[in-house]
């Protein structure tokens, strides 16, 4: 099997298997970037909120 497998495709098993870890890693990649800017969003207001409100009482804590 492994080498009709092989031959018939040009990579071992062992390919098939980093090709899907490859995978994997990249999905995992592609929801931290997407969950890190929605966190850096929400930051982002949280501190205008702050600084607005800041503003308006004078700037004293």
């Amino acid at each position: 099997m492994h080498e009709y497998f092989h031959t018939k495709f040009g990579f071992c098993l062992w390919d098939a298997a980093a090709l899907a870890v490859l995978a994997v890693m990249v999905v995992v990649l592609v929801v931290h970037v997407i969950r890190h800017k929605k966190r850096e969003r929400d930051f982002e207001d949280e501190l205008s909120e702050k600084m607005a409100e800041q503003s308006q009482t004078g700037g004293k804590s």
